[in-house]
Order: C-alpha cells, then structure tokens, then sequence
C-alpha cells in the first residue's frame, strides 16, 4: 500500500497543511516503518521530514521526536502498518484512561523523562495514522482466535506484536496493565517471557535448595537424586506474532531454567491461530482421522497463513533459506576457482565466470533508483536519509540537528 499514489497523496495532504503560511506554527514529521522499499523512502522524504523506525524504537521514536519539537504543535504521521499505528494509539489511550497508576511522576520513569500526561495527550491528538495498510500475515488474525484466547486462556499471560489486528492487541493490552501480558517487538515479547520464567524458577523449591553457584554438571542438569519431588508450576504464554521466533524463546527458557537447576516450571507457548489453519494429519487407512493429531504451523494449503484466521509463519520472512546461502557462496567460491584457474572447466574460462556472475545479478536487490533525482537530489541518497536519522536516534536518543531543522523549515518552503 506505501507504493500506492494513495500514500503520497496522504502525506501531501500533511505536507501542504504543514507549508502553509497560517499553519507556521503547525510542523510535521513522518515516521515510517523500516520494513518498506528505498522508493517509498525517497519519495517520502520528498514530501516530508522523514524517520524510520522498528517494532522495537517507534514508540520512544514519537515520544522523542513530539518532546523534542513540542507535542501540541507536532504533527506525527506514521504508516504506513495501520494495525501498528492504531496499536499506538490504544497503547496511549490505556496510558491516558488509567489516570490514578499512570501518574506524571510514572509516565517520566517508564516512558519518557520529558513527558507528563498533558503532553501526552497533545502526541496521542496529533497522531495520524495511515488507514489503509496491514502487514499481510498479522491481518490473518481471525475473530475466533480472539474469542478462544479470552475464553479458554484466561490464566495465561499474552504477548501481541505491535502489527497484530486491534483485537488481540486489546488483549494483551488489558493484560499488560496487570503485568500478565506485553505489547511490543519481539525483543519486548522474549524480555518479558525470560522475565516471567525466571521470577517463577526463583521462587520454585527446588532452586532455593540449589542455588546457581557455577558448579553445575556440563549439560546444566541436576542429579535425579537431587530433583525436587514438588509439583510443577506451568507457565502459559500466547505468542501473539510470527512463530519464528519461537526457537529463540526455548533456548532462553532452557538456559534460565538449567542455569537455576529449577526441573519444576515449565512454559508452554500457545500459537494464536484458528482451527481451521491447523493443517491435519492425513486419514489412515480405515478412513479415519484422529483430531488430537493437528500439525502447527501449518494450514491446509502448506505452511503459511490461512485466509480462515490465524498465522503460525511468515512466507515472506522465510524467503532465505541456508540452501539459497549456500548456493551463493558455491556461485562466490566457483567465481574465485575461476580467477585462480581452479575452477575444472576446461571452456573458456572467462565465458564461465561471466555465467556465474550472470546468477549472481539475479539475487541483488531491485535497483530502481539508480541514476535517478527527485526534487534535485540523488533518489538513493534521499531514500537513504531516514534511515540515517533512525541511526542517529538509537545512538544519541535524540532527534538530530538536521531533522529537526528540516522540520522547522517546512513552513519556509
């Protein structure tokens, strides 16, 4: 959607109001997600001050950029992930609503030093979302995935992806003001769950009588005889985003446990999807199909999401594969055997390596921009720029000069 002219003509509308001369005391910055192409970027950055951020640093991103440039007269326009900015959005609005917990003091603790609930409330006004994207695979959320996690998953704690659908966002939400859920990326979602898992290993029998000491058997096991005969505790976290990152979740739950010699919690991760995206097991050969076999991830049609609700994979976050990497570095060492004279063809030797280059071309990045200028400047070099402001974000945790001066200048265009 952010390739569309619908995008452009969105951030014109904030681009034009922002350069009217009875608008100078309005100012307008576009926050844009790092996940789009260099051509969105570009022409963006044509039309707009512009930033990049990830799932990770948008929220500290607009807290920033708003404290910095003053939250009433800041205008923030970010896309073009609709369910992120609308998340945004719920995520302030909880903030706001919960006037007697979220305290000033509260909000410049574990927000932003520079913001109090008045200012806030100015960011969360001047606030525009982009209404028409979504993250392809977050969109396959179904409605009865949100009915079964409220109604059949009430005791365990939920996390959701800033992309996730409005719904299961809520969710999460509400259980987040209670510290039984978290929204956020995905480093936010595993720094939660490490959390959880270690404050139950701690709290467990069996690792106050076996206190980590850095003596511990090679494979972070405790001798059977030692084991506690207490019951075990579950933990049940539903992961409400891509399911790629389970593998990191299960190192991390399995080192916090071996590294407390803790062998009574256990964490269970409940994939948010819906019935109909599990894919079965194929029917025997009486005909029959045993239903407590479901397969996940997966769907009917392959992995993948499913039209019917529900993600497990991202298709589009498995596109490189150590197969496809290893034929590259094949093609680069077949490229060099060539060079050295190595290479076992007794053809031209030339012919060969321009085939193999050939290949390699093919697995380079569109490069759309090249030899191009928007509005008198480089298309890369432009398309370039939020990028390295994001940078100079993360590293200094406050907007640069150059942002900030190109964000005053839009009323003098």
């Amino acid at each position: 959607s952010a390739e569309g002219k619908g995008y452009e003509a969105w951030l014109r509308k904030f681009g034009d109001a922002s350069s009217s001369p009875s608008s100078s005391d309005k100012k307008a910055l576009h926050v844009v997600y790092i996940n789009t192409s260099l051509e969105t970027k570009a022409t963006s950055a044509s039309i707009l001050p512009t930033i990049t951020c990830t799932s990770s640093n948008v929220l500290q991103t607009i807290l920033q950029a708003s404290a910095q440039m003053g939250p009433d007269r800041l205008q923030i326009c970010y896309g073009p992930d609709t369910y992120m900015g609308e998340n945004l959005k719920s995520l302030l609005d909880a903030v706001l609503s919960h006037d007697e917990s979220w305290t000033d003091s509260r909000i410049r603790d574990e927000l932003h030093p520079l913001h109090t609930r008045e200012s806030l409330r100015h960011l969360r006004d001047n606030l525009h979302v982009y209404p028409h994207g979504n993250c392809i695979v977050h969109h396959m959320f179904g409605n009865s995935v949100v009915e079964t996690v409220s109604d059949k998953y009430a005791d365990a704690y939920v996390t959701a992806h800033l992309e996730v659908p409005g719904e299961m966002f809520q969710i999460a939400l509400e259980k987040s003001m209670n510290d039984e859920g978290v929204v956020g990326s995905t480093s936010n979602i595993l720094q939660f769950i490490e959390r959880k898992v270690e404050e139950a290993a701690k709290d467990m029998p069996s690792s106050r009588q076996h206190p980590h000491n850095g003596s511990q058997p090679h494979n972070g096991s405790t001798p059977q005889s030692q084991q506690s005969s207490s019951p075990k505790r579950r933990l049940k976290f539903i992961l409400g985003t891509e399911a790629g990152m389970v593998t990191s979740i299960v190192r991390s739950v399995q080192d916090i446990l071996d590294a407390h010699r803790c062998h009574d919690v256990e964490a269970e991760i409940i994939f948010p999807v819906s019935s109909e995206a599990v894919m079965g097991v194929e029917d025997d050969a009486e005909g029959t199909n045993d239903s407590s076999l479901g397969v996940v991830p997966g769907v009917a049609g392959g992995e993948g999401c499913s039209t019917a609700g529900g993600c497990a994979t991202c298709p589009f976050m498995k596109m490189n594969d150590l197969d496809a990497v290893h034929d590259l570095v094949d093609m680069i060492q077949s490229m060099r055997g060539a060079d050295d004279g190595n290479d076992g063809n007794d053809g031209d030797t030339n012919n060969y390596r321009n085939k193999v280059e050939l290949q390699l071309r093919k697995h380079l990045p569109p490069n759309r921009l090249k030899g191009k200028s928007i509005n008198g400047r480089d298309a890369i070099e432009l398309g370039s720029e939020p990028i390295v402001f994001m940078r100079h974000f993360m590293k200094n945790k406050v907007m640069s000069d150059d942002l900030v001066q190109r964000i005053e200048r839009m009323g003098q265009l």
